[in-house]
């Protein structure tokens, strides 16, 4: 059982100061709900309004906090397949759905496809420690598909690449309902479904304070059935949010909180993680630094606050504002990375971008790949018991000798040492010999034999047909 929570950043005094902070801000200040399904819940349930804005009192909020449930299960296509979001448990969800992708051939940026969208869940399929998929489903617009309709084929593309779990969208409650209707499906009908959720999604509070009308109808959808749903906020520290950041943490946790209500309003016990994308602008050319230390940091503190509430976390990490894949993205990359993983966030998100997440890459998913399995080596920890100390073993070789041919190294090395698959370990004149080549080249080298040879585990044909018919459905539906 792989956990983190070794990194702190926060005190147990700074995060009880957060929360009454978030706590004032939501009783002071409000959020404006823009979506009228949710308003009039609120309304209901006892908080003031004035126009859109909603004023929500301390008692609901706390309320919320203990009907989330602290620990769910997510499944994939196989229910055998489980990934159980508890405590500082660690779990890495890639990133499929960007505008850009870097093409793997020419290496230039270009739109994504729905053939790049079944490419990368292929890929992503296929690496060991990526467990939950971002989908084509999330995608506003896929090159050469309507965009009315993008949501259903990318999602059956995810679904018919990947047998692992599948998030689906939440852009207004038409959509919402399309992508739960297509799980269900998989799962064998929607009571099934709520048992072994198949399926999650990310709802994103826009900041600063405000509930967007698609966002919040999808939320909704998904309340209603009691399925997942991350809550993220997306806070730019000095632009949407403040500059400081524990002026960001405390407006953060406040946006998430007041969604958490509503979830709970909505369907109590409904599981939600504690979602965050915080990151600083970069003032002098108005950007979101997604790979700045600043971003490392937020999510510590956030992974802090989840745990203090008692709610599964999700974060960001691999995240880089380089536009190729070199030094800086490497140094960002891991930074990002290993930080809310070393936390405890459960669910890291990203792994796969560049360029301010604007842009996927077939090769970062695996380069990503490669330090998450550096990462699962470190969470893993140190053993110390009377076979790993190897006293006797020791005793045997004695002064001056080896360790190569005792079975204590052969039984145990492989357990012990993190062996790369893609870092270039060689000598020198094996280096030359292999061609000079770079992390790159190996990266798109085993991209290619992925897209080779990986297949993933088919859909049942009556399940398949049945979802080709759910986006003909939609098709007709929006007229494309």
């Amino acid at each position: 059982m792989l956990k983190g929570g070794m990194m702190k950043i926060l005190s147990e005094e700074d995060m009880e100061q957060i929360h009454l902070s978030a706590l004032s801000i939501l009783w002071r200040i409000g959020i404006d709900v823009r979506e009228q399904q949710a308003f009039d819940i609120l309304q209901k349930a006892g908080c003031p309004t004035n126009g859109m804005r909603v004023r929500i009192p301390a008692h609901l909020v706390e309320e919320a906090i203990r009907l989330a449930p602290p620990t769910f299960t997510l499944y994939g296509r196989d229910p055998k397949f489980k990934i159980p979001l508890e405590d500082r448990r660690v779990f890495y969800e890639p990133m499929i759905g960007r505008l850009n992708i870097l093409d793997l051939e020419t290496g230039e940026r270009r739109r994504t496809t729905l053939q790049d969208v079944c490419d990368l869940v292929r890929v992503a399929d296929s690496l060991e420690h990526y467990t939950l998929l971002h989908s084509g489903a999330i995608m506003p617009h896929i090159e050469g598909v309507p965009d009315q309709v993008s949501h259903a084929h990318g999602y059956f593309a995810s679904v018919t690449n990947s047998s692992k779990v599948i998030k689906g969208v939440v852009r207004g409650k038409e959509k919402a309902r399309d992508c739960i209707r297509m799980a269900a499906i998989i799962a064998g009908g929607e009571e099934e479904l709520k048992r072994k959720p198949n399926l999650f999604t990310t709802c994103n509070v826009i900041s600063p304070l405000q509930f967007a009308p698609e966002q919040t109808e999808g939320l909704i959808e998904y309340a209603k059935m009691g399925l997942p749903v991350d809550i993220a906020s997306e806070p730019q520290c000095g632009a949407t949010s403040p500059a400081t950041l524990s002026g960001t943490l405390a407006q953060q946790t406040a946006e998430i909180l007041a969604m958490i209500v509503v979830a709970q309003l909505v369907n109590p016990g409904t599981p939600v993680l504690m979602g965050t994308v915080a990151a600083a602008m970069d003032m002098r050319n108005g950007t979101i630094a997604l790979g700045g230390v600043e971003a490392g940091m937020m999510n510590v503190a956030h992974a802090q606050m989840a745990q203090f509430y008692k709610i599964p976390s999700r974060g960001t990490g691999s995240n880089t504002e380089s536009k190729s894949l070199d030094i800086q993205a490497g140094i960002e990359k891991t930074m990002t990375l290993m930080m809310p993983a070393l936390a405890g966030i459960n669910m890291i998100f990203y792994p796969g971008t560049m360029d301010h997440a604007l842009t996927v890459s077939l090769e970062s998913l695996v380069m990503d790949h490669e330090v998450c399995a550096m990462i699962h080596r470190i969470l893993q920890g140190i053993a110390v018991d009377d076979l790993s100390l190897g006293i006797d073993t020791i005793e045997k070789v004695g002064p001056g000798g080896h360790f190569l041919n005792q079975s204590h190294t052969l039984s145990l090395f492989q357990k012990e040492h993190f062996i790369p698959s893609i870092c270039d370990r060689d000598s020198h004149e094996s280096w030359k010999m292999k061609g000079r080549p770079g992390m790159l080249d190996v990266a798109r080298q085993r991209v290619r034999k992925i897209l080779d040879e990986h297949r993933p585990a088919p859909l049942d044909a009556a399940v398949e047909k049945e979802l080709r018919s759910v986006i003909k459905e939609v098709e007709k539906r929006e007229g494309v």
